[in-house]
């Protein structure tokens, strides 16, 4: 029951959400498109105009479809209007007449639509302040443009509000439930609203009794509450319930558009009083028993408590001719029905009998007792026939129960037996055929055709046929190629092929440097290396890149295609800076020294420069076993800096170190 206490309570709780901008807004759904132009009170009439996209035409074909009426005048002329406008839309309600003008009353005096609180997000109440229009007369799976101008202004000076698609699109709201009670007489259920939205016009309940019907709406009431921090709850009452019944519910919130959210999960709530509650009945199965040559019934109960019997009811039939055929113990949990036919299919019912009242039927589950015959025919003139691409076999029947066939395979020798194919019904061709791509290459298989009965019991096997081992055509290239720096080694790892291609005896590896032009055999691997997938080369040299590539050999010399080329590659080592760099003045000059590094380099470079100079200058190259230089060049009262920079033989150069200063005198 929709309430107009929940209502506005819906509108207060998610209006702070619901400020639109002043450009014009179009949303579409099941019941029409609505244009809302402005939220200014009190303001022009507005002129609005539909063009259906899609269409080809000389010109864009705009019909003005609605000219907005003034403001209200008066509560009366409001009512009027809400009034005139409930029939537009199913979720649109007929004015509370005192409400209504309370709301005028706001009206009058207010500038914005957002001064009116909820009222001024409700398309209904937009339309009869002229703010707003429901196109009703768009057609559902078209998309449209509008475009809106107030009726002073001049010719082609128009807002557009986007282009929209008939229906909308779903509401993003979802629903959690987080409490429900039932006490035999109603049932209570409390969502909290998700990503809540003002123009949630309603709910849509549907209800299914568990096990026995499908879902449709059960007219259960519902209404909205506000909980903390403008969170939002929807409550379901449903009222026509029955005692002890298992219902389901699922529940779909609408829009003023009539778009649907997504369904809540499904929700299934015993309707059971506390002094009386005949036990739930979970579940209830049915197992055959050849042993027994029985089927057996079997339950789960929520409990025992003022349980005095457990009734079983049976039929051939699944709509009608239910009888009881036998009462259990409120203990047990298990009955066996020994009068049935094998390979006949029966239908179970459970009754309870409690001390308040008898439950309702159970849901009904099927039963058969599976025949139990042995298989004791093997198939018969067993033929295998093949071609460059399939196998194809053939058999006569075996037994009059025969079911099905199963082709069983295995490789070489002597491997055991397994089955091939899926069932091959009796009753179709006695023929099989499989493509030998599916088998592995260089193998000889042996292949057998066994029945199986009625019963699902399995015969004897067919003889036994060979065919004939497939080699490839081409040999597998390695792949996943990997390079490992192993201490100034280069370690090759790749893809053990031998386990995708058995014909693999090994593999040659080429690499080429980078200033080679072609790449060259460096290894080819011998039968003791067991076809291993890794190689390591200890040629490599710092600063040059290598290039590598792989592929496989096998019998007759047969080759693969190369793997992807990957690299190694391993820098030189940095060269040293001197340290400990230290300057003096003597009255030789000025005494430059250092403190080699652990690697004795080519040579040594001195610069010198002053703050005035605009770059250092090289004043002196030393021998890599010097560490002293006297700059006898230097001009007394000048404040000098310098600093030494290492050389390899190689031509590279470490980074300088900082500048030392020193005032000559």
């Amino acid at each position: 029951m929709k309430t107009i206490f929940f209502k506005t309570l819906l509108f207060l709780c998610i209006c702070p959400a619901a400020l639109w901008a002043q450009k014009p807004r179009a949303v579409a759904g099941p019941y029409g498109a609505f244009i809302q132009i402005d939220k200014l009170l009190h303001g022009p009439q507005y002129i609005i105009e539909r063009l259906e996209t899609g269409k080809t035409t000389a010109k864009p074909d705009w019909q003005a479809i609605c000219t907005t009426d003034k403001g209200p005048a008066s509560a009366t002329d409001l009512i009027a209007r809400l009034t005139l406008l409930a029939s537009k839309n199913p979720l649109y309600e007929i004015p509370n007449d005192s409400l209504t003008a309370l709301l005028y009353e706001r009206y009058r005096n207010a500038a914005h639509a957002d001064s009116l609180g909820a009222y001024g997000s409700n398309p209904q109440y937009l339309e009869a302040f002229g703010l707003g229009y429901l196109d009703t007369e768009v057609e559902q799976g078209h998309r449209y443009d509008y475009r809106v101008r107030a009726v002073e202004s001049r010719e082609g000076v128009y807002q557009n509000p986007g282009t929209i698609s008939v229906p909308g699109s779903r509401i993003a709201t979802t629903l959690q439930s987080i409490s429900q009670t039932a006490d035999g007489r109603v049932v209570r259920i409390t969502y909290h609203l998700k990503k809540a939205s003002p123009y949630i016009a309603g709910a849509r309940i549907l209800r299914a009794t568990f096990g026995q019907t499908d879902f449709a709406e059960c007219g259960a009431e519902w209404g909205f509450r506000k909980g903390a921090k403008d969170s939002l709850f929807l409550v379901v009452t449903d009222r026509n319930v029955r005692q002890k019944m298992l219902y389901s519910y699922v529940v779909y919130l609408k829009d003023f558009m009539g778009n649907e959210s997504n369904a809540s999960d499904t929700l299934t709530i015993a309707n059971l009083r506390t002094q009386d509650q005949t036990p739930i009945i979970y579940e209830i199965n049915t197992f055959s028993k050849e042993e027994e040559n029985a089927i057996a019934v079997s339950w789960k109960l929520s409990s025992t408590k003022d349980l005095r019997s457990v009734e079983i009811w049976r039929s051939q039939k699944f709509d009608l001719g239910f009888e009881k055929i036998g009462t259990a113990a409120s203990s047990d949990t298990v009955f066996y029905d020994n009068r049935v036919e094998p390979v006949e299919g029966y239908y179970y019912q459970v009754r309870l009998n409690g001390t308040y009242g008898n439950s309702a039927e159970s849901v009904k589950v099927s039963g058969m007792l599976k025949a139990n015959l042995a298989a004791l025919v093997a198939p018969s003139h067993f033929q295998l026939k093949e071609s460059r691409d399939s196998l194809t076999f053939r058999w006569q029947p075996a037994d009059f129960d025969t079911h099905g066939y199963y082709i069983y395979f295995a490789a070489g020798q002597t491997d055991s037996l397994q089955r091939y194919s899926d069932i091959i019904l009796a009753k179709s061709e006695l023929k099989y055929q499989l493509q030998v791509k599916r088998l592995a290459a260089g193998t000889g298989y042996r292949w057998a055709v066994v029945a199986v009965n009625t019963s699902y019991n399995l015969g004897p096997m067919s003889e036994i046929l060979y065919s004939t081992p497939r080699f490839p055509d081409r040999l597998a290239t390695p792949i996943n190629p990997e390079m490992i720096d192993q201490d100034g080694k280069a370690l090759l790892v790749w893809e053990n092929m031998k386990s995708i291609d058995p014909y693999t005896l090994g593999y040659i590896v080429e690499r080429k440097a980078e200033s080679d032009r072609i790449y060259k055999e460096i290894y080819r691997q011998k039968d003791e290396d067991n076809a291993r997938n890794n190689y390591t080369d200890s040629t490599v040299k710092q600063g040059i890149r290598y290039s590598y590539r792989i592929r496989s050999y096998s019998l007759n010399d047969k080759l693969s295609g190369y793997s992807t080329d990957f690299e190694y590659y391993r820098p030189l080592d940095a060269v040293l800076p001197v340290h400990g760099l230290n300057v003096m003045s003597t009255n030789k000059g000025v005494l430059v020294s250092w403190d080699a590094p652990l690697k004795k380099p080519e040579k040594f470079l001195v610069y010198r420069f002053t703050e005035k100079t605009e770059k250092p200058r090289l004043i002196a190259s030393t021998t890599g076993s010097q560490t002293a230089f006297i700059d006898r060049d230097a001009a007394s009262g000048v404040g000098y800096y310098y600093h030494v920079v290492t050389v390899e033989a190689d031509n590279r150069e470490s980074v300088s170190t900082d500048p030392v200063k020193i005032d000559w005198k």
